[in-house]
């Protein structure tokens, strides 16, 4: 038997380290996936089935600074990502804000900032390196469209309001105490008249 919990959700903040940068991009595909199995099953077909891309590097982004990713994410021409259980997914949130344009496995809950417009979005992973190796080739041709990266910021500037967060956690903070005072104080009563 499990008692009934109230839930209140803080929407997190995207730090300030994660921005754009005004030079040009690396050949770097910066990948965050859960599974290493499918980490590696995915490099491993990427180069095997497109040998002319044996150039791009693959950066793994497990295990980082905050800074060291921030700063891999920026120079990264593109981000896949990987999770199946993932709840919110910051990763491709902090991606957009870098204005790195996300390839991502649409996980089992759905995050509510996932659309069709603000990332490349698969439902599963068997096409993952054919759709990588063709947004590739579009980048190497200049070719990507500029609603990508103008619909990945929309959505990353929702996350980067850091007022609305303090004020979120004051005011939630707030009220667990002051319910707890509540409680307190109720309980007190019924002492008193007992």
């Amino acid at each position: 038997m499990f008692n009934e919990t109230l839930v209140h959700i803080i929407p997190p903040i995207i730090g300030d380290n994660f921005k754009p940068i005004n030079l040009p991009l690396k050949p770097y595909v910066a990948i965050s996936c859960r599974d290493r199995a499918v980490h590696r099953k995915l490099i491993s077909e990427f180069y095997l089935k497109f040998p002319q891309l044996r150039w791009i590097t693959f950066r793994d982004m497990r295990g980082l600074s905050e800074w060291e990713f921030a700063s891999i994410l920026k120079d990264s021409f593109v981000s896949v990502w990987i999770d199946d259980v993932s709840g919110l997914g910051t990763y491709p949130l902090e991606s957009m804000k870098t204005g790195t344009p996300v390839i991502g496995k649409i996980p089992n809950l759905k995050p509510e900032w996932m659309t069709e417009h603000n990332g490349i979005w698969t439902n599963d992973t068997i096409n993952m390196s054919d759709i990588l190796a063709e947004f590739t080739q579009n980048w190497l041709e200049d070719n990507i469209s500029e609603k990508l990266y103008e619909s990945g910021n929309e959505t990353a500037e929702k996350y980067t309001n850091t007022d609305d967060f303090k004020s979120n956690v004051l005011e939630r903070f707030s009220s667990y105490i002051n319910t707890r005072l509540n409680n307190f104080e109720s309980q007190l009563e019924k002492l008193k008249t007992n």
